[in-house]
């Protein structure tokens, strides 16, 4: 980590991995490396607790389903034109299965195998490989999906403007667009820089190159002919540590910062929790954003 920093991006205003990976290393990273450190505890949390299995991966999978998920879904199901959908980066499928269980005709794609495998143990379907890849050799064809979601995987991308345009391709007039992950050097995670002396602990070589902003990816819709219409924040993470929770010195602190957002998530009503993070995007905040657009 001590090898790399980060550097503007030229054009849409976010910052990237510098220096910047090759798209063969990180192909080969998300394809050979990625899941085995998740195994070993030092990636994707969210990740590894799916994996162990038992009571808390099945109360995570319910929260999701509850929450993040659903709020996707219902996205999917008011404004796209049918119901064919692709996950990109579809990790262990939950997403893919919540989907199907809405009424949803969904898709996975993954460059790891051992997660298409996964997947597909589920009964559901999935392809190996590249978005573009897929595209580029015919496998997806033009205008053949209502809509495409990338969670929690256009941040680890070599391009995001280029999959975005590959996707809006892949779209059929009038598909959704959806964009949900990290929104990075957001305010409170500066605050917490500042106020707290910690390091930019967000920013994660070699996988983790681009950390985009509500307004970026929005831009990078706009030119590829997809025009947003939704955005929200997810819960703040940062305002735990400007609340005195200091998880970035304390790993231990993670797990309990962790589930008083979901006590709190569970507490309110689904609409009420809507509003508010609605709000925060509009105020750029949360920590992980979700952004829909429409192919024009």
């Amino acid at each position: 980590m001590s090898d790399y920093s980060t550097k503007p991006a030229p054009k849409y205003g976010h910052r990237v991995l510098d220096p910047m990976p090759t798209r063969e290393d990180l192909d080969r990273f998300y394809a050979e490396q990625y899941y085995k450190l998740i195994n070993e505890g030092e990636l994707a949390s969210d990740i590894a607790r799916a994996n162990r299995g038992g009571d808390e991966a099945a109360d995570q999978e319910k929260w999701l389903r509850e929450t993040v998920h659903k709020d996707i879904i219902d996205i999917l199901l008011e404004f796209a034109p049918g119901k064919r959908v692709a996950e990109v980066g579809c990790g262990l499928g939950e997403l893919v299965n919540d989907m199907k269980q809405a009424g949803l005709e969904p898709l996975g794609i993954d460059l790891a195998s051992d997660a298409v495998e996964a997947v597909k143990s589920k009964g559901l379907d999935a392809l190996e490989g590249s978005l573009d890849g897929l595209f580029e050799d015919g496998t997806i064809k033009p205008e053949s999906l209502d809509a495409v979601v990338f969670n929690n995987v256009l941040e680890f991308t070599h391009d995001p403007a280029h999959n975005l345009g590959t996707a809006s391709k892949i779209l059929k007039p009038g598909g959704v667009l959806m964009v949900r992950g990290g929104n990075d050097f957001n305010a409170l995670q500066m605050a917490a820089v500042d106020s707290l002396g910690l390091r930019e602990w967000w920013v994660s070589a070699p996988g983790h190159i681009n950390y985009l902003t509500f307004d970026a990816v929005e831009a990078m819709m706009h030119d590829v002919g997809v025009m947003p219409f939704h955005r929200h924040g997810e819960f703040p993470m940062e305002l735990w540590l400007l609340l005195g929770f200091d998880y970035i010195s304390e790993r231990a602190l993670g797990a309990d910062c962790h589930n008083r957002r979901v006590a709190f998530e569970r507490s309110i009503p689904t609409e009420v929790r809507r509003r508010l993070y609605k709000a925060f995007g509009q105020a750029e905040l949360g920590r992980t954003m979700v952004i829909a657009g429409r192919r024009s």
